[in-house]
């Protein structure tokens, strides 16, 4: 060739390596194939294009391995070319070849689990027009005769398992190709295999190992299932295959049996050398031994967010790292700090082909173990280097089977607390691509799961497009009993964290600030400084004088950010203190005087208080004996001292307002509802917004008077009591004695002037049943923490519904309800500073009117939970569905979106059950209920028993109504698969000391009490007493007419604790 002719080729090489690696034309390529952000994978697809096209003898591991791509590229054109590689035609005389170690790893697990769809790989063509089936059953027959590798059957010989070589002929049992007719479109791909039936095992010893069904769809539309066993699969086989759809070859291509033939044992000493790598890294890794054989698993299927992946794409090329170092390196950190190790070994796939094989079908993909380690304080550019050279190391023994290793170490390989890898991560290059099947166009998708985990965790990312185009989506599988679904979550949300560390992107506010609480309250006191703030009936603070208790939190906050805990019950003091904390840049932790020292005790560890300050009303010996369970006491400060301005002896110079963004406000620890109770830091930023918005909402202003009732260690009493003073209103206490009892409530809420209060959602059920009384200005209600069930026409005021959690620094969405019909209440739409998700279990966003559950994001989420970084990585993540990977909570509340966009509550994700396979939603059986004459509340759940979970109902009755006729009626309405529902009847609903309903005690009282009505109603019968009968019911029946002259708020919180201190066992004094 001439000088000239040299240079073009060289030239359309290196455009080939820059159309693959999506680079800009002319880009250079004097550095490595991984330096120009290339992986294996890509170097595989490579090296088959250029033997095919330009007829080179280049082999990917040549190409990995090169320093400099251009200078390989000069030095290819002057080789001779390759020649195409000739198909032994007697590969295994015998008519059987062994097993490759790649097979038998798989065929072993095969034996473990011979039931299992495990082991299969599924992909799906997608067709906008059904082909003939006649069509597809020759393509087929075309595909089994050009790869007989396809119709491997395993027999055994002498105890060893072989595959058998098949005949050219290809009968018609071996066409396994099946056609479904779904009456309806299926929701996911998992969904469309299980449905088609194309999930069943393949029989091995009959094979063949490769399975179609076609499954036409309503509308004309079909989706060809492709099932193929992992013993004849890897990624670049199933690329291959594509290819021979396309090129319609039909010669025999036994190269597969060939290469089974003439594979030798490793070399003993280089598995050593493996084994002892791997065997530095000791103990297992995310849980307890995993079973044998496990059927199913969980998975997420999660896109990289975009703008991340591009920051990740531009720093990977500046560092010399290929996408694939930069995302296993992410992961690997995001493993051992989830488990809290420094060093793990990490599996992942390699292409393992040697020369000659690049498109053969078969399996030659292997797992090779990776030890990673993890050095706190290091630079992500110092680990990205660290793992890219573990990753060559492990690359260099990549034919030395896993199973040796594992037996070298005394392990098993993803199973048992001697595990070597339990853990995998590894690429996958997903061409988007159609092909022409049976004379039609289809669509091919990748990445359908089928719990074929191999390892507790097993981490694919399926990469497509080049260039600015690229895209990464994560499938994260689990096995079942080794993992769960948040530890997948957290191990996410670890990984993205890592990556945008290393790339210095982190999620910005979205919607504009607002001003801050000190800001408002310092404003009012500057307008009218004799006007009240705090009221509870006998002791007012002004707005002036709050804002002058504000320059005390100097003397409270000794560094910004520090935790100070405000021991004491609801009072004026309580928030003109917690002012002071906010004010000099310090985040308040309510602490409730009637709790136990113990768990006060624990809850201010937990929260890393600085200070406890002890309000009036609370004795000086509860709070000295709040000691410290580990470290150095407490300093414990006085309120009333404080607030005279007399500071403690080593007073503090901190400045005061300048201070409060830099911090959260506070720490709210949620109810315990649906869990274990969490401390939450609520930032500033979100309270100062969620104020905002409620003055603007609520319409409060200077002349609104606002009626506080909920507990201070709830969230709702921060969204009451901070709303007011920023609008610069006037709260009113609501007395203790008043707020369980509607009746009494509503004649206090008269008497006070109230004109908007926040009421909790059973007392708010009650109170919009109660006759407004004169003279009350109550125009307008908000209600949360439970669920809202339908309100009577006549409701007195309007009511704003809300839902949030101190996740959501308190409200996340709202809506304002509409009076009067059956159906239960929408929770709204979302604040306008966050937004809401509705998603699938698997991550994928839910179709309208699908249930999902809830995801809110925006800048209302919370910063996670103090002193929890596992259980915050799996409740806050980063959203795979945004640009920049936004951080939202996973609320665990399943939902569903109707046509107007307003979201439905339907229950909790934990508490979701079925009956005879029919799902059960307790709202709907409520809102029969409620339905009902005579019905005031009702509550629905689920408890266990013997023969399995079962279903009651709670019903709070008018006082003339008739037990039996009210059951009856309930029933008359219910589905008949509901005709086994427990039925009891309360004379009130157990609550909260925040005024939750309290579940937990009515699923107590389900499984131990008994009922009043326990089967389907029978002819009519006197009324019977409606005491809570079951354990210690005896007791129950003699104390209940002793207590019956006490008057009514009295008598209801006595019986709702000794219904407590019968089912705990314990004695009320």
């Amino acid at each position: 060739m001439t000088v000239r002719t040299i240079t073009a080729v060289v030239e359309r090489l290196a455009d080939d390596v820059r159309r693959t690696l999506g680079l800009a034309p002319q880009e250079p390529l004097d550095r490595s194939f991984t330096g120009l952000g290339g992986s294996s994978m890509e170097a595989a697809q490579l090296t088959v294009r250029l033997r095919r096209a330009r007829g080179l003898a280049l082999g990917a591991h040549e190409l990995l391995n090169a320093a400099d791509v251009q200078r390989l590229l000069d030095e290819l054109v002057v080789r001779p070319r390759a020649e195409p590689a000739e198909h032994p035609v007697d590969a295994a005389p015998t008519g059987r070849a062994p097993l490759t170690w790649q097979q038998r790893v798989v065929w072993y697990r095969s034996v473990l689990d011979p039931g299992s769809s495990r082991h299969v790989f599924h992909a799906l063509f997608h067709f906008a027009r059904a082909p003939r089936p006649s069509a597809l059953r020759g393509e087929l027959r075309r595909l089994l005769r050009r790869h007989p590798v396809l119709r491997t059957r395993i027999v055994f010989h002498d105890g060893d398992p072989w595959q058998v070589v098949p005949p050219a002929d290809i009968t018609d049992a071996e066409v396994d190709l099946t056609v479904v007719n779904l009456p309806g479109e299926a929701a996911s791909p998992e969904e469309l295999v299980r449905l088609s039936g194309a999930d069943r095992p393949f029989d091995l010893a009959t094979g063949p190992l490769l399975r179609w069904v076609l499954v036409r769809l309503p509308g004309g539309g079909a989706v060809l299932v492709h099932t193929e066993h992992h013993l004849i699969h890897d990624g670049t086989s199933f690329a291959a295959l594509l290819d021979s759809l396309a090129d319609g070859g039909t010669e025999p291509d036994p190269r597969y049996f060939a290469y089974a033939s003439t594979q030798s044992p490793a070399d003993p000493a280089e598995v050593r050398k493996a084994a002892a790598r791997a065997a530095r890294v000791t103990g297992p890794v995310l849980g307890a031994d995993t079973p044998e054989a496990v059927h199913h698993g969980t998975f997420l299927r999660l896109p990289v967010p975009t703008a991340l992946l591009r920051a990740v794409r531009d720093a990977s090329r500046r560092t010399s790292v290929s996408l694939f170092t930069a995302l296993f390196t992410a992961f690997s950190q995001a493993l051992t700090r989830y488990e809290g190790v420094n060093a793990v070994v990490l599996g992942t796939a390699v292409e393992n082909r040697p020369p000659g094989h690049e498109d053969t079908v078969g399996a030659f993909a292997s797992i090779v173990p990776v030890v990673v380690e993890r050095r706190p304080g290091e630079l992500p550019e110092a680990t990205l280097r660290r793992t890219n050279g573990a990753l060559r190391e492990a690359m260099d023994h990549s034919a030395v089977p896993l199973p040796d290793i594992v037996q070298a170490v005394g392990g098993t390989a993803g199973r048992g607390a001697g595990a070597v890898v339990r853990a995998a991560f590894s690429v996958h290059q997903r061409t988007d691509r159609e092909v022409r099947l049976g004379g039609a166009h289809a669509r091919v998708q990748l990445g359908v799961f089928n719990g074929a985990a191999r390892f507790p965790v097993d981490v694919v990312a399926f990469t497509s497009g080049t260039g600015d185009d690229t895209r990464v989506e994560l499938l994260m599988e689990a096995r079942d009993g080794a993992v769960d679904r948040d530890d997948l979550w957290a191990l996410w949300t670890h990984t993205l964290d890592w990556l945008r560390t290393w790339v210095q992107l982190l999620p910005t506010m979205r919607s504009p600030s607002v001003p801050t609480l000190v800001e408002r309250v310092r404003a009012r006191a500057t307008a009218d400084p004799n006007a009240v703030a705090l009221d509870d009936g006998t002791h007012q603070v002004t707005y002036g004088r709050l804002a002058a208790l504000g320059e005390s939190g100097r003397h409270i906050v000794s560094r910004p950010g520090e935790v100070v805990g405000l021991l004491g019950p609801a009072s004026p003091d309580f928030f003109a203190c917690a002012y002071a904390v906010l004010h000099a840049g310090g985040t308040y932790l309510p602490l409730e005087a009637g709790q136990p020292a113990a768990r006060l005790a624990s809850v201010a560890d937990q929260a890393r208080c600085g200070a406890i300050v002890r309000l009036p009303g609370v004795p000086g010996p509860l709070a000295e004996a709040l000691d410290r369970p580990d470290g150095p006491p407490w300093r414990l400060l006085d309120w009333a001292e404080l607030s005279a301005g007399r500071p403690p002896g080593a007073a503090r110079t901190m400045a005061g307002h300048g201070l409060e963004g830099a911090a959260p406000a506070c720490v709210l620890f949620t109810s315990g509802s649906t869990g274990d109770p969490e401390g939450v830091l609520v930032p500033r930023p979100a309270l100062d917004r969620l104020a905002d918005w409620a003055v603007r909402e609520l319409r409060l202003g200077p002349a609104t008077v606002v009626g506080r009732l909920a507990d201070t260690a709830l969230d709702a009493s921060a969204f009451e009591v901070w709303s007011a003073l920023y609008a610069g209103a006037r709260v009113r206490f609501a007395p203790a004695e008043v707020r369980p009892d509607p009746q009494e409530l509503a004649a206090w809420l008269a008497e006070a002037g109230v004109e908007y209060a926040f009421v909790p959602t059973p007392i708010a059920e009650l109170l919009a049943r109660v006759p407004k009384p004169a003279g009350s200005r109550l125009s307008r209600i908000s209600t949360g923490g439970d669920r809202l069930h339908a309100l009577p026409d006549d409701v007195p005021f309007e009511v704003l519904n809300l839902y949030g959690s101190a996740e959501t620094t308190v409200v996340a969405t709202a809506d304002w309800i509409e009076p009067g019909g059956s159906a239960l209440p929408p929770i709204g739409r979302p604040l306008p500073y966050g937004y809401v998700r509705v998603v699938t279990a698997s991550g994928a966003p839910a179709t309208p009117g699908e249930p999902g559950e809830l995801w809110v994001g925006g800048d209302g989420v919370a910063a996670g939970y103090t002193g929890a970084p596992r259980r915050t990585a799996a409740a806050f993540v980063a959203d795979p569905h945004t640009e920049d990977g936004a951080l939202v909570h996973r609320t665990g509340d399943i939902v569903r979106v109707d046509s107007g966009g307003r979201l439905h509550y339907s229950g909790r994700r934990d508490r979701q059950s079925e009956l005879d396979g029919v799902r059960f939603d307790p709202g709907e059986v409520e809102a029969t209920a409620l339905r009902q004459p005579g019905v005031v509340q009702a509550v629905a759940l689920i408890s266990a028993s013997t023969t399995g979970p079962r279903p009651h109902l709670f019903l709070i009755l008018a006082t003339d109504a008739d037990p039996d006729r009210a059951a009856r009626a309930v029933r008359a309405d219910l589905p008949a698969r509901l005709d086994h529902l427990t039925i009891h009847h309360l004379d009130a609903l157990p609550r909260t000391a925040g005024g939750k309903v309290d579940h937990r005690l009515l699923t107590d009282l389900a499984e131990r009490g008994r009922p009043h009505t326990t089967a389907p109603a029978g002819p009519p019968r006197a009324s019977a007493p409606r005491p809570l009968n079951g354990a210690g019911s005896t007791d129950l029946n003699l104390l209940l007419p002793m207590i019956a002259p006490l008057p009514r708020n009295e008598r209801l919180s006595l019986v709702h604790q000794l219904i407590g201190s019968v089912l705990s066992d314990k004695e009320t004094r």
